[in-house]
């Protein structure tokens, strides 16, 4: 209890490998699901919105996985 209460909370190595982790497969599947799907479908049905919001998704995605894979070895 004395930990949810105390102001100074750090991630561990471990955790901020797991977070990682976690934005990495988010950003695939959003190259998936908003990028790859509707290319596969037709580029002409494609919204072109989505398409652009699922490459700004994904790059995201991956650029927080990269600066947590970074932070978790310093």
């Amino acid at each position: 209890m004395p930990f949810l209460l105390s102001s100074n909370r750090e991630f561990t190595p471990e955790q901020i490998a797991c977070l990682a982790n976690i934005f990495d497969n988010a950003g695939q599947v959003f190259l998936a699901v908003m990028v790859l799907a509707p290319i596969v479908q037709g580029i002409d049905k494609a919204n072109t919105l989505v398409l652009i919001f699922g490459v700004l998704d994904m790059l995201i995605c991956w650029t927080v996985s990269l600066v947590l894979a970074k932070r978790k070895d310093k």
